[in-house]
């Protein structure tokens, strides 16, 4: 009898506890997206299942994208299934991207040894935007006996930033960024063979070109328009549209706490022209570089509804700067939380506690976030100190840093899950691209725009920008005459224009035509006390 009854009482006991259990709602998505590690064929009998050193041409299938008479969920509705999922195709292609283009130069198709062992990797032999446009008209001339890998920032003469080699200005504000150690961070740019290839022969008729000014004017002349090569169907074809990449580097330094360990880092020469300089020498200094920043664009195929048009992929290393305490949602609506539209602070930050940052210190959490340097009246560029720090003369606040950056978005949670999953496979390869994270895949929606309360209404999401690249304009959702584009790939290059025939011709979202014109690309307005 007591049995029976010790029986029913747990009987009874287990009823409650499943009662009492959360469960999944109607309404609640249990839907994870699907890694997909290797672009190859997954149908395929010989499908790749792991990491892989090919270069996607295509997304790939996206149901959510197909033919049909209406638009498509975009990132507002929580997806309950992969058919529903617009998003996940064009982030799975961002990271087969970023690693097949970080696999070491000439490695095996092992991860281990594509992706943990030391040396230049795929991107870094293509080509600098000095080889295809010239270099600066001036430009530094150091000694390098031991044949390190050269970052040169170089002038236009009196003073003045050129962007024709390496830069340590910002795209859409022409300021600067200043890491934790008071030094610049530093920019390269780098174009695929396909690219360059349109660039010195976009008609096929000797003399035109898009490479100099003479080569613009001929190619205007004979009815020219930009329209660099996509990537070509079917799927799984590895034939490339154009790819751009831009790269942010910041000096590490292990005395001052840096873990070169936890970065992709090479060992370099910087070189910075003499009339950039405090004082006047030129800089010749064998550096350590870190990477903190990658974004790739690569011009994809059409498929579905989804037009012939550029794709950008934003990555960051994950010790960059914390999430804002209140971020904004690129989910949208507009919400309370995301108050700071066309202003650069959006708030303190959330720092993690014992993370080292680059670009933010705990220590002066109470100081005012995204602060672009500032210069003394009657200068006329940011100038580099001409010893470490380089830029400790705009360093402010009392033992002052700037800008104490912080991330004003969250990253999109079905990105944020597939980032798990990529940074765990990456780990099993002992690889340090594990330290890495996709802050997001942009393209144009052309399809339905995403009616979320962002500008620009053409693009998913709706605003993206890399903290190392677009530091002072997240948050900008139109262009500021005093604070640069907007804060939206799509948005800012879709005003790219050929130096030529007043700036009127459309450079196909591709500002790297500006320089053709050695003295018109990135004019340097500075803000001053």
């Amino acid at each position: 009898m007591l049995r029976k009854f010790l029986s029913a009482a747990a009987l009874f006991v287990a009823i409650l506890v499943f009662l009492a259990a959360p469960r999944a709602t109607a309404q609640q998505s249990v839907y994870r997206p699907t890694p997909v590690f290797c672009a190859s064929d997954p149908t395929a009998a010989d499908a790749v299942r792991g990491l892989c050193p090919l270069l996607p041409a295509y997304i790939g299938p996206d149901p959510a994208i197909a033919k049909r008479a209406f638009g498509y969920a975009g990132i507002r509705n929580a997806p309950q299934s992969a058919a529903q999922d617009v998003q996940t195709p064009f982030d799975n292609m961002a990271w087969q991207t970023f690693i097949a283009l970080n696999w070491r130069d000439g490695a095996s198709s092992d991860p281990k040894d594509g992706l943990s062992a030391a040396g230049p990797r795929v991107w870094q032999s293509w080509d600098r935007v000095e080889k295809v446009f010239g270099g600066a008209p001036v430009a530094p001339t150091c000694a390098n006996p031991d044949g390190l890998p050269v970052y040169a920032v170089a002038s236009k003469g009196k003073g003045q930033p050129s962007a024709h080699n390496e830069e340590y200005l910002q795209a859409s504000t022409n300021l600067p960024l200043i890491d934790v150690n008071g030094n610049w961070t530093v920019f390269e740019r780098r174009l695929n063979a396909v690219e360059v290839g349109y660039l010195k022969d976009p008609l096929g008729k000797p003399g035109v070109n898009l490479t100099t000014i003479a080569g613009q004017n001929a190619f205007i002349s004979q009815g020219g328009k930009v329209y660099f090569p996509a990537s070509q169907a079917p799927p799984w074809s590895q034939k490339y549209g154009a790819i751009e990449i831009k790269a942010a580097w910041r000096i590490l330094d292990q005395a001052k706490g840096d873990d070169p360990a936890r970065y992709f880092t090479q060992r370099a020469l910087l070189e910075v022209s003499s009339d950039l300089v405090q004082g006047g020498a030129q800089i010749c200094e064998p550096v350590t570089l870190g990477l903190v920043g990658f974004h790739v664009i690569q011009k994809n195929a059409a498929e579905g509804e989804l037009l012939d048009q550029w794709i950008w992929a934003s990555f960051e290393h994950v010790d960059n700067a914390p999430l804002a305490k209140t971020p904004c949602d690129p989910t949208g609506p507009l919400n309370p939380a995301c108050t700071v539209i066309n202003q650069p602070s959006c708030g303190a930050g959330a720092p993690e506690e014992g993370r080292r940052y680059s670009y933010f210190d705990p220590k002066q959490a109470s100081n005012a976030t995204n602060v672009a340097p500032v210069a003394s009246s009657g200068q006329t560029t940011f100038a580099w100190s001409s010893a470490q720090p380089f830029a400790g003369a705009y360093q402010h606040a009392p033992g002052g840093l700037s800008p104490q950056a912080v991330r004003c978005w969250k990253v999109y949670s079905l990105t944020e899950d597939l980032n798990a999953a990529w940074r765990s496979e990456l780990r099993k390869a002992n690889s340090v691209f594990a330290n890495y994270m996709l802050i997001g895949t942009q393209w144009g929606a052309n399809v339905e725009p995403e009616a979320n309360g962002y500008l620009p209404l053409n693009a998913v999401p709706g605003l993206l920008s890399n903290l190392t690249l677009e530091t002072y304009i997240q948050n900008n959702n139109t262009n500021l005459n005093s604070g640069g584009g907007v804060g939206s790939c799509v948005g800012c290059h879709s005003g790219a224009p050929l130096p030529v025939d007043n700036f009127k011709p459309p450079a196909d979202f591709s500002f790297v035509l500006l320089l053709a014109d050695p003295l018109a690309a990135r004019p340097a307005p500075l803000r001053q006390r």
